[in-house]
């Protein structure tokens, strides 16, 4: 499957399928971007490390429950 998305609606469908732990490239990239940041934060030991605790993060949930939260938050100033 490929990255490149052709509208908003493929691209937040890639963002939510990721979140949702479905296995692909989308996943992947979110999980070693963060395992990255993690990593940087010294909340790791390597970026393995993090990208194993990223996914340990999106395989429970908390995730996308963090997202849901932030688009509320958001929601408010409209």
């Amino acid at each position: 499957r490929t990255l490149k998305a052709g509208s908003v609606e493929e691209s937040r469908a890639m963002l939510i399928a990721a979140l949702e732990n479905k296995a692909g490239a989308p996943r992947d990239i979110v999980a070693l971007n963060a395992g990255a940041a993690i990593y940087v934060a010294d909340k790791a030991a390597s970026i393995q490390d993090g990208v194993d605790k990223a996914l340990e993060v999106i395989a429970s949930g908390a995730a996308r429950d963090k997202l849901a939260k932030f688009i509320e938050c958001t929601n408010r100033f409209k």
